[in-house]
């Protein structure tokens, strides 16, 4: 196990971007700068000004980066590329370097009117095409009803899919589902309910649904919020339950989220996995963040710990640089092998 010593100085280092810790740091809430009220994905007008004038390290006018995503009233479009090169080592033995795109997602957006909205989310690379959201959506006042393959509403979404929350629950950016999703978003209340297929986006192949909830109470320096889920189906049933947190404190954004997943009926095993994220996002100049992030995930017969220390720099708008180590280690080896990641990461979004 990671020694709780090393946990204790994450958490105090205080001396020493879809990502939620930029709603945490501005207080903004994700439909301010996303075109889906639940964050990720294609950015509104706001978003792309933001990306200019808050993300990057320098100044840049807006005759040099003047980008809206907006082609008229009606259409917006975006993007998404991120090109990697890693390294990994498992049980001391070093893999190549590895180059690779690890997503490219381009985005489109038809604001028919005040209340009606059609959005597109397609994967291009790196394998073959593949949707990832396709919906409708009806707006009235602070309250919407969005229709089609949509990201169910779990937890932070943030960006890194092999994080314990996300990867563990199953709820992340490979996951989109087909249903329909009720939402509202006030001052300080955000609230999204969701029925879904619960098989992936393919047709359902049983009666019951998948349901999923999220309620986020928002204040400027802090947020908390509270998930559930189920999913009966005729092979077993998935219950999950979490509750997750931000704050700013001075110039660091905090990030957690404690999940319990119960699973029975599966093969005839009833089993429980309890997640957790800590994560610290430093603010050390315009254009420069260090992110530092532990998670835990602790099942009956194995503990497993990632210690993350990641660098993001902003150089110039619409683009990052992304520089990172992870370790991973379990307390089982006959379960997952300890394993050491390095990777730099170059983003181009729009």
């Amino acid at each position: 196990m990671i020694k709780l010593t090393l946990l204790l100085a994450l958490i105090f280092t205080a001396a020493a971007f879809s990502e939620p810790y930029i709603a945490i740091q501005t207080g903004y809430q994700c439909g301010m700068c996303h075109t889906n009220p639940t964050g990720g994905g294609q950015r509104t007008p706001f978003g792309n000004q933001f990306a200019i004038q808050q993300l990057t390290s320098g100044s840049i006018s807006a005759t040099n980066a003047a980008w809206t995503g907006m082609l008229n009233d009606v259409i917006s479009i975006g993007g998404n590329a991120r090109m990697s090169a890693s390294q990994l080592t498992v049980d001391d033995k070093d893999d190549n370097v590895d180059f690779g795109v690890e997503r490219a997602s381009l985005y489109l957006n038809f604001n028919l009117s005040e209340q009606v909205s059609f959005y597109l989310d397609q994967q291009v690379a790196p394998s073959t095409s593949i949707n990832r959201e396709l919906w409708a959506r009806i707006n009235h006042d602070n309250w919407y009803l969005k229709a089609g393959k949509i990201f169910t509403p779990f937890g932070w979404r943030i960006e890194d899919d092999s994080a314990f929350i996300r990867q563990v629950t199953g709820i992340n950016f490979n996951s989109g589902d087909m249903g329909i999703e009720v939402g509202f978003t006030g001052e300080h209340i955000n609230f999204q309910l969701a029925a879904t297929n619960g098989n992936g986006g393919a047709s359902d192949i049983d009666d019951n649904k998948q349901l999923t909830s999220r309620l986020v109470w928002i204040e400027t320096d802090w947020r908390v919020g509270f998930s559930l889920y189920n999913n009966n189906t005729k092979f077993g049933e998935r219950n999950m339950y979490g509750i997750f947190a931000g704050a700013k404190l001075w110039i660091i954004s905090w990030l957690f989220e404690y999940d319990v997943i119960k699973d029975t009926g599966f093969d005839n095993l009833d089993i429980t996995q309890d997640l957790a994220l800590i994560e610290a996002n430093v603010l050390l100049l315009q254009g420069h963040n260090l992110k530092l992030t532990f998670e835990t995930l602790i099942l009956a017969q194995e503990n497993r710990d990632r210690l993350s220390i990641v660098y993001e720099y902003f150089p110039i708008a619409f683009t990052q640089i992304r520089a990172g180590f992870r370790y991973q280690e379990s307390d089982n080896d006959l379960a997952i092998a300890d394993s050491e990641e390095s990777f730099v990461e170059l983003h181009i979004f729009f």
